[in-house]
């Protein structure tokens, strides 16, 4: 249960990161907004029991990828229910005909994705032992090796 409180109490930091010097900063772009519908929402709401689940897992670099998908995702959430299920972009980078237009909490959660893709790959190859060794993707791929040979 370590984990899970580290998680949650990193994605309550963060959320207030986000919310108090990102986007209370007045700093908007209207043109820009987002707007966020009731799946968002719900599916935001997946997010977190994903990471919750997640973050059982022994690895400490999992634990953090979570913290951050977390933070980002309950800063986002929590900005959109206090505004109209509007998420509104701090930071704007121009170039071209357009813009890419981001808050600080998507940064968290596009950092958490990156984190958690790599701890997910550190926890497959150090536990690698107990991996099976012949799964059904595996078997299909050699049967469908085996008919192409024919």
């Amino acid at each position: 249960m370590g984990r899970l409180r580290f998680v949650a109490l990193l994605a309550v930091v963060l959320a207030a990161a986000d919310l108090v010097f990102a986007k209370a900063a007045e700093n908007h772009h209207p043109g820009f907004d987002h707007h966020r519908s009731v799946a968002w929402v719900g599916l935001s709401l997946l997010v977190f029991a994903f990471v919750g689940a997640l973050a059982c897992v022994p690895s400490r670099l999992l634990a953090l990828g979570c913290g951050l998908q977390a933070g980002g995702t309950l800063g986002n959430l929590l900005w959109a229910i206090s505004h109209g299920n509007v998420v509104s972009n701090s930071f704007v980078l121009q170039g071209g005909e357009g813009g890419i237009a981001f808050t600080l909490a998507d940064v968290f959660v596009l950092t958490g994705i990156a984190v958690i893709v790599v701890g997910s790959i550190r926890m497959t190859i150090r536990h690698r032992h107990v991996l099976p060794r012949s799964t059904v993707g595996v078997r299909l791929f050699r049967r469908l090796a085996v008919a192409i040979k024919r």
